[in-house]
């Protein structure tokens, strides 16, 4: 799953049934709609649960610190205007808090993804899209008809073949439309948004605040301290070895779908080759695993 935390090893999610959301649009497919989003005791694990425990109380004092700041450029900036600073205050406590609190709710229920959506340049699909993508999902739900689907869906101009889940969203790149591994990285991702994936990546986003990228000076650690990135840059080498492990478990759900020798040559014809070394990997925040590795549990799963 990257991890803007999208997590994606090039899958996406399929619908109950066979419907297809439209792009962008709400599904209103097995009629469960907002619910079947909303967390249940199958999505939790003790495993993300201590990880995030501790990563919010890590951002509880990266919040107090953000409070401070934003007080006092508040209560400046009324002052000059010559307003009332009586509800300074409470603005502030929005701008340190809000972050975590919106974090919470997304694991209560993961709504989201139209930003994300604008962010990637991604589109609606096209009609002809739309029936390729419903082929896909009708086979995989002939294996699981209770299959939980992503709410959004989009594209984008892509050729790299790829797909990525992001709380309920699920995003599509033209390559693998044109691939001929649809359904294998349909199942892949699957495996993503029938579980706690897609919303524990959207709730570990959200605890930060803008700017997020790569700040280069001097002020570097500051900002960190205030957008929350210092808790994730703390606590990114455990996280890191609970989504290995977790793309393993999407590999195996795709199996389970049948799709377990397609995914096993999807990732040695587009993925095996990008490998690289990586020194002493559990400290560090590779989120995927040795992709020979994948290749081996997946051919397990399918003898």
């Amino acid at each position: 799953m990257s991890r803007k935390k999208a997590i994606g090893a090039k899958l996406s999610k399929p619908t109950v049934d066979g419907i297809i959301p439209p792009a962008g649009e709400p599904s209103p497919a097995a009629g469960r709609g907002i619910a079947a989003y909303a967390i249940s005791t199958s999505d939790l694990n003790p495993s993300w649960m201590l990880l995030y425990g501790g990563t919010l109380a890590l951002q509880l004092v990266c919040a107090l610190l953000r409070g401070i700041f934003a007080y006092a450029f508040l209560w400046l900036a009324f002052t000059i205007a010559g307003q009332s600073t009586v509800h300074v205050n409470a603005l502030a406590s929005v701008v340190a808090y809000g972050p975590l609190v919106l974090s919470f709710a997304t694991l209560i229920l993961p709504l989201g993804g139209w930003w994300w959506q604008q962010q990637s340049g991604g589109r609606p699909p096209s009609e002809r899209e739309r029936f390729a993508f419903e082929d896909a999902i009708t086979t995989l739900t002939q294996h699981h008809p209770g299959l939980r689907p992503p709410r959004r869906w989009f594209i984008t101009d892509a050729l790299e073949p790829n797909a990525a889940v992001y709380a309920d969203t699920l995003m599509v790149t033209r390559g693998l439309l044109e691939s001929g591994y649809l359904e294998a990285v349909l199942a892949h991702e699957l495996g993503h948004l029938n579980s706690s994936d897609g919303r524990l990546a959207a709730a570990l986003h959200r605890m930060t605040t803008p700017p997020r990228w790569e700040i280069q000076s001097e002020l570097r650690f500051i900002a960190l301290l205030l957008n929350g990135g210092l808790a994730v840059w703390l606590t990114r080498a455990p996280w890191a070895v609970y989504w290995r492990a977790r793309e393993y478990h999407a590999d195996r759900y795709a199996a389970n779908l049948g799709q377990a020798q397609s995914l096993a040559m999807f990732l040695e014809n587009n993925a095996l080759e990008n490998d690289i070394p990586v020194p002493f990997m559990w400290l560090t925040a590779t989120t995927h695993p040795s992709t020979e590795h994948r290749i081996d549990r997946l051919l397990q799963h399918a003898q």
